[in-house]
């Protein structure tokens, strides 16, 4: 796909964000990505969530997901960058039918509230955190290409939080697709932004010996073993991409 395409007939106005000029929406030009769904504590990740308002998807009784992406930014309107989303799919206002994503499918474009957000640019960091509260933090992240492993190590303040480490699985056309994210503003409300990305290739594997996730030492990575992460249930690899990131288009009271 060239890559005018995705973007053709999108009109963007620069703004000034923390004193960096960007334009809006965002455009993400080339990006390489990988994925997982992970079975975690419900009792444990509902009693982190900031609003009552916020349900998880009900895997079973005991279970709901928890989502960590880690991503090549090689090319965006805001430089190439590394970052890692650690993100819990929700619903608001109502509860899921018991087996969300195994029985019954989830909501076409999910809604996932942003935990946490380890990016590798100031740039990034600010700008997520202006146009929507993104709880980004500036942290080392790397990537390692293999003959057939790719690996992500995220570290902050000297600790890792987490490595990341996915099989390059055989490709298969996709169509586009698309997340809410949800993020927490400082005066008790959510927000929520629109993430879509293009058509491209995708890997899907619910093969445990298709990836590897390693929490550190650091207190993000202990906050998340606290969740009782477990299975993977689904593992996501794309190889090229390209997306638009929006700015906060809808507002919630907690």
């Amino acid at each position: 796909m060239e890559k005018s395409v995705f973007f053709e007939g999108i009109s963007q106005r620069p703004v000034k964000v923390g004193g960096y000029d960007i334009p809006v929406p965002i455009f993400y030009q080339d990006i390489t990505s990988l994925g997982i769904f992970l079975l975690a504590s419900l009792d444990k990740v509902k009693s982190i969530l900031p609003s009552k308002r916020m349900n998880p998807f009900r895997v079973t009784p005991w279970h709901c997901l928890v989502t960590v992406t880690a991503s090549e930014y090689k090319e965006s309107d805001l430089g190439p960058y590394n970052a890692v989303s650690i993100g819990i799919p929700i619903v608001l206002d109502k509860v899921t039918p018991l087996f969300t994503g195994i029985l019954h499918k989830p909501p076409e474009i999910p809604m996932i509230y942003v935990l946490y957000l380890p990016v590798t640019s100031d740039k990034a960091r600010v700008s997520g955190f202006e146009i929507a509260s993104y709880p980004e933090l500036l942290a080392e992240i790397s990537f390692e290409n293999e003959d057939q492993w790719i690996r992500c190590k995220a570290d902050l303040e000297g600790e890792n939080i987490l490595t990341l480490t996915g099989r390059k699985i055989n490709l298969k056309p996709s169509l586009r697709e698309g997340v809410y994210p949800i993020t927490l503003h400082q005066d008790q409300r959510v927000l929520r932004t629109e993430f879509n990305f293009s058509e491209g290739e995708t890997g899907i594997s619910t093969r445990q010996s298709d990836v590897k996730l390693e929490f550190g030492n650091h207190p993000i990575g202990i906050k998340l073993k606290e969740l009782k992460v477990d299975k993977v249930l689904r593992y996501q690899y794309w190889p090229k991409q390209q997306a638009i990131l929006t700015m906060a288009c809808e507002s919630y009271i907690i």
